[in-house]
C-alpha cells in the first residue's frame, strides 16, 4: 500500500486529518536515516532502532498501532487516548512516555497544551499525536541535519529536552506581562488591567495544572533502574525535571504576583472611593448650615429681619462665606481634606 513520505502539513494548524504516516528514521549507529512506510512496517533488521511518528487521528495509524506485535495492548492504548496527562508507565518490555508542551499551532492558545505519546524499547520508538506538534518537527529538522542519537533512551531524553525549551519562553512571557502591569500601576495608568492581570493569573494556574504532573514523570524516569538508560541520560533527565521544577516555582510565583496586584488595584479602588466619599461628605456637610440659613431666611412669614435693608443680601452673602470659610479650616485642621 503505497504511503507518503513525510506529512508536509505537520509544520502548520492544529488537528490533522492526514496521513497516518508523519515520518519515520532508521538508526545505524547513532545516523539517522529517513524511512518509507514499507520500511517502517518491515522494520528493516539492518537499523540498530528505529523511530515511526505516527498521526493517530488516521484510523490506519490506529489499526496499525493496535495490530503491531511489539506493543502491549496497554502501551497501544496510550498511543491512542485522545485525551492523557502526562505520565510514565513501565514494563518489562518498555516504557509508555505521556509528555506535553505549549500549543504552538496557529490560532491557539499556548496553554492549550498538546501531548506526545511514546512506547519505547531498545528497538523500537512509536510516537503519536493528535495535534501537529512542532518539537517532534525539530527533532526531525535536526537529524536530517546530522544529528547523532546512539539510543532510543537518547531519543526519549531529546523529545523531553526539546518540549522543556518550548515551555520556557512562555513562562517569560508571563513574568514580563507581570513586570508591565506593575509598571502601568505604578505610573498610574491602572485602567483595565484588573481584566487583563485575572486572564494572565488564569492562564498561569491552567499552565501549572498541566504541567506540573511533567515534572513528577520525568523524576520517574530518571530514576529508573532497568537499564534502559545510561548514566548521562539520567543525568540528563534529572536536568529537565530540575528544570520544569523551576518553571513551576516561577509559574507559582508569578501567580502569586499577579494576586498582590489584584489585591493592590482593590485597594487603590477603595481608596479613591473613600476619598470621593469624603470629599462629598465634607461638601455636604460645609453646604448644610448654610441651606439652613438660607432655607430659614427664604421662609415667607412676616417679621424677617432685613426685609427692608437695601444692604440685607450682601450681608447674607458674607455670612455664608465666613460660615463656609470656617468650616474649611476646621475641616483642614482635622485633616480630613
Amino acid at each position: 500500500m503505497e504511503r507518503p513520505a513525510v506529512d508536509k502539513v505537520d509544520q502548520a494548524g492544529d488537528l490533522d486529518s492526514g496521513p497516518p504516516f508523519v515520518f519515520g528514521f532508521g538508526f545505524k549507529d547513532g545516523a539517522a536515516h529517513e524511512m518509507r512506510w514499507e520500511d517502517a512496517v518491515a522494520q528493516s533488521s539492518h537499523y540498530d532502532w528505529i523511530w515511526l511518528h505516527l498521526n493517530f487521528n488516521n484510523e490506519e495509524a490506529r489499526d496499525w498501532i493496535k495490530a503491531h506485535s511489539g506493543i502491549p495492548f496497554v502501551a497501544a492504548s496510550a498511543l491512542v487516548a485522545s485525551e492523557t496527562r502526562p505520565r510514565i508507565i513501565a514494563t518489562d518490555d518498555g516504557f509508555v512516555v505521556n509528555l506535553r508542551c505549549v500549543n504552538l499551532n496557529e490560532g491557539a492558545e499556548p496553554e492549550d497544551m498538546v501531548s506526545v505519546r511514546l512506547w519505547a524499547t531498545e528497538k523500537l520508538v512509536v510516537s503519536s499525536r493528535r495535534r501537529r506538534l512542532r518539537a517532534a518537527q525539530d527533532i526531525r529538522d535536526e537529524l536530517l541535519a546530522g544529528l547523532k542519537l546512539k539510543s532510543a533512551a537518547a531519543l526519549v531524553v531529546h523529545f523531553a529536552a526539546q518540549l522543556t525549551e518550548r515551555m520556557e519562553p512562555y513562562v517569560g512571557e508571563l513574568e514580563d506581562e507581570i513586570d508591565d502591569f506593575e509598571e502601568l500601576i505604578l505610573n498610574g495608568k491602572e485602567h483595565g488591567l484588573r481584566h487583563k492581570i485575572a486572564e494572565t493569573r488564569q492562564s498561569a494556574v491552567q499552565f501549572r495544572r498541566f504541567i506540573a504532573p511533567q515534572r513528577e514523570a520525568l523524576s520517574r524516569l530518571f530514576g529508573d533502574e532497568s537499564g534502559f538508560f545510561n548514566a548521562h541520560a539520567r543525568s540528563e533527565l534529572r536536568e529537565i525535571a530540575d528544570r520544569v521544577m523551576r518553571m513551576i516555582e516561577e509559574i507559582d510565583t508569578g501567580r502569586e504576583r499577579a494576586m498582590v496586584l489584584q489585591d493592590q488595584l482593590s485597594d487603590q479602588r477603595a481608596e479613591k472611593m473613600n476619598r470621593n466619599m469624603m470629599i462629598l461628605s465634607v461638601v455636604a456637610a460645609i453646604f448644610l448650615p448654610l441651606g439652613f440659613l438660607t432655607g430659614l431666611l427664604g421662609i415667607n412669614v412676616g417679621g424677617m429681619p432685613g426685609a427692608h435693608n437695601p444692604h440685607a443680601f450682601w450681608i447674607v452673602v458674607a455670612l455664608c462665606v465666613s460660615i463656609g470659610g470656617a468650616l474649611l479650616v476646621y475641616f483642614r485642621s482635622k485633616d480630613w481634606l
